[in-house]
């Protein structure tokens, strides 16, 4: 294994160097063809107002928008020095998408599988699961990453879709701004600033799988402040019969999959004062206050699974439940100007949630303060540096199955990072170094640098390439859990179970990665982009299972959790967008990965045939065509295509989706969208399949 691992390994630089190599010589031939020059998009509104006519945009404005989540301050995607990219707002309205991992799919490189009706796994370079880790989730600067199992509980995380301004995919590490768990790639979650959300808007949505209805409505209050208030229910799931089969091996990984019945509803606010908006026009501060509480409610029926082994059926009977998640989050965020070389951000925020686990509940409770500030050194030297405090307290109740000591818990995390951005030569060399140094009560100082270099040698193209280190905190689960059940083993008899426990270890340290990246963008043609990245991973102390100790009679076995593995993951990422005239837009992307992660023995053939293997798609590829027929009319297609995951014998898949709308009036779309069109379904991660569905929607502005 470590003879393959080093040759693969070996392998992967060479082909990055070959790669760096080739397109150097392209950029040097194609430099010399005449008629290029960069003319960025400005971004001071006219790119973000509610009825932009993005056809009216070339290629150029409308890839060259202004992100912050590369380098938490503004700059274009052209200066990056990262794999980035930008889900806009029309992007996500064109698409048909209805919910947040669902508009993710449109980011390449990120695996966006649907477990249940309610459960997604979503990752990026690496192996996924429905509590995939090592990605961090951030919306409007609230960090959802939760500290439970060290992932994302999507069914919480959601918004109104049409009040998304744009999603900042990070493809790689962020860890050297954003902290820990920022490993494999950063996702942010933007919405609109509430004054291009004045008005009313109402949107219903019908279909064969999903029910939804939105409200929002914004304006002018006090002295000019803007404000908007939304309210969102969704009925989602009822998915009974649908790839479940009860009668099937216990062994079989894909059997007997929950189905839930979803609902939810949500409530929120924004109100921000800026200059010119509440404030005076020439203020040097802007202050936003938002928050939002929300409700959801799982009515399931499932055949109970193994906790420990979720590949496994445990031997207590099926049953159906109730179970619910509530919460509400507050955030409150000055931005203050020092002068136009220097400004400064404080946040502040609370956010609770209470959620039952099956078959357990729990509550978190997370205050974070964080400041940073933005200075210019000189005509080629800007720095930021930050500071951060996350204070944590969690109280879980013990189920007949789950059990976390101590129950309760307070935590405490600080951070501090600076980084700085050196010009080296003007427009076209650009050298970044920084580093976030973390404290934690479980692994103590957590140091987290990254380099980065971007050189532009014409205004056209660009190579940039960067060298990170990056490290995942262990979960409560991990530390402090003690989780239990009894299972059937494959080779055994239904009278012969036996009880399977796994104990949390608090001398677990951090999971580590070393990523080394390379990235070319090329405006090969005014109508014609083309971003690729390449990427080599290096994960060390990786968390897995161990086998601790086997009753004497033989029907206990138990486990432990340990820093036990380790391996190595690298791939290609490449964008594609192509404006064929002024109406009409193509887009494509493919991604390759492939892992070379050691697998988890538990020393025991029996136990080992249990273990639910985490994998991912070594191909993705998608293409998207948005084509404006009339000014009234959208006709949009969408083809994906998703590789094997070999470790949980789900099959390569394709969807096809349609679009179609129109807008008899200026403030009102009807449109018409299908999904999933080629098959009837398709399973992406379990037994449970993503069936064909079509719903029309209704989008009116008052």
């Amino acid at each position: 294994m470590v003879d393959i691992i080093i040759n693969r390994g070996k392998f992967a630089v060479r082909a990055i160097k070959a790669l760096f190599l080739n397109t150097v010589l392209i950029i040097c031939v194609v430099i010399p063809y005449p008629g290029f020059r960069t003319c960025y998009a400005e971004t001071n509104g006219e790119l973000s107002g509610e009825n932009t006519d993005f056809t009216q945009f070339s290629l150029e404005e409308l890839k060259n928008v202004v992100i912050v989540s590369a380098s938490k301050k503004p700059e274009m995607v052209s200066d990056v020095a990262a794999a980035v990219y930008v889900i806009t707002r029309e992007d996500i309205r064109r698409s048909g998408v209805t919910s947040i991992p669902e508009a993710l799919r449109l980011a390449p490189g990120v695996h966006v599988a649907r477990i249940t009706a309610t459960d997604w796994a979503v990752n990026i370079r690496g192996l996924n699961g429905q509590f995939a880790q090592n990605l961090l989730v951030i919306i409007d600067g609230r960090k959802v990453y939760t500290h439970v199992f060290s992932g994302v509980f999507w069914d919480i995380q959601d918004t109104v879709i049409e009040d998304i301004d744009r999603i900042e995919v990070i493809r790689g590490p962020g860890a050297a701004l954003w902290g820990a768990n920022a490993v494999n790639g950063v996702i942010n979650i933007i919405t609109k600033p509430a004054r291009q959300t004045r008005g009313g808007q109402v949107v219903a949505l019908g279909g064969s799988e999903e029910q939804s209805g939105s409200l929002r409505y914004g304006g002018i209050f006090g002295k000019g402040a803007q404000y908007r208030a939304y309210g969102k229910f969704f009925n989602r799931g009822d998915l009974a019969d649908v790839g479940l089969d009860r009668g099937g091996d216990p062994a079989d990984t894909n059997d007997a999959q929950s189905t839930d019945n979803w609902r939810s509803g949500r409530g929120g606010f924004r109100i921000d004062l800026e200059p010119g908006y509440g404030l005076a026009a020439g203020s040097p501060d802007a202050i936003t206050l938002q928050g939002e509480a929300y409700n959801n409610r799982y009515d399931k029926e499932f055949e109970r699974r193994s906790i420990i082994f979720p590949s496994s059926v445990s031997t207590q009977d099926g049953q159906s439940d109730t179970s619910e998640a509530m919460g509400w989050h507050l955030l409150g965020r000055w931005k203050h100007a020092i002068s136009g070389d220097s400004d400064t951000i404080l946040q502040i925020y609370y956010d609770h949630t209470r959620k039952d686990y099956d078959p357990g509940s729990g509550q978190v409770h997370t205050t974070d303060l964080d400041f940073q500030h933005r200075l210019t050194l000189g005509r080629r030297n800007e720095a930021i540096w930050g500071l951060e405090y996350k204070l944590i307290f969690d109280e879980f109740d013990d189920g007949p199955n789950v059990q976390m000591a101590p129950s309760h818990l307070d935590q405490s995390q600080w951070s501090a990072f600076i980084q700085d951005e050196l010009t080296i030569l003007p427009d076209r060399l650009t050298f970044i170094a920084g580093s976030k140094f973390e404290h934690n009560e479980f692994t103590g100082l957590e140091i987290q640098p990254s380099i980065r270099a971007i050189y532009t040698p014409c205004d056209r193209a660009s190579v940039w390439t960067a060298v990170s280190r990056a490290v995942r905190i262990p979960s409560r689960l991990e530390l402090h859990g003690r989780t239990s059940d009894t299972i059937e083993l494959p080779d055994a008899g239904p009278d012969t179970p036996v009880e399977i426990t796994a104990q949390g270890n608090p001398d677990l340290q951090s999971e580590t990665l070393t990523a080394y990246e390379l990235g070319i963008r090329l405006r090969a043609a005014p109508t014609l982009w083309i971003d690729t990245a390449l990427f080599f991973n290096d994960y060390k102390n990786l968390i897995g299972l161990e086998l601790t100790g086997i009753d004497m009679d033989g029907d206990r076995y138990n486990l432990g959790y340990a820093n036990n593995t380790s391996g190595e993951a690298y791939g290609l990422e490449m964008v594609v967008d192509w404006k064929v005239t002024g109406n009409w837009l193509l887009g494509a992307s493919y991604a390759y990965l492939h892992t070379l992660i050691e697998e988890n023995r538990i020393a025991d053939p029996d136990i080992d045939a249990l273990i639910s293997q985490d994998s991912n798609p070594p191909h993705l590829f998608s293409i998207r065509s948005n084509l404006d027929i009339t000014p009234q009319f959208d006709f949009d297609l969408w083809f994906r295509y998703v590789g094997r995951l070999p470790e949980r014998e789900i099959d390569s898949y394709t969807v096809f989706d349609a679009r179609i709308a129109w807008r008899p009036f200026p403030d009102l779309e009807l449109s018409l969208v299908g999904q999933n069109l080629l098959e009837r379904g398709h399973s992406e991660f379990s037994t449970l399949e993503v069936k064909r569905s079509i719903y029309g929607k209704i989008d009116w502005k008052f």
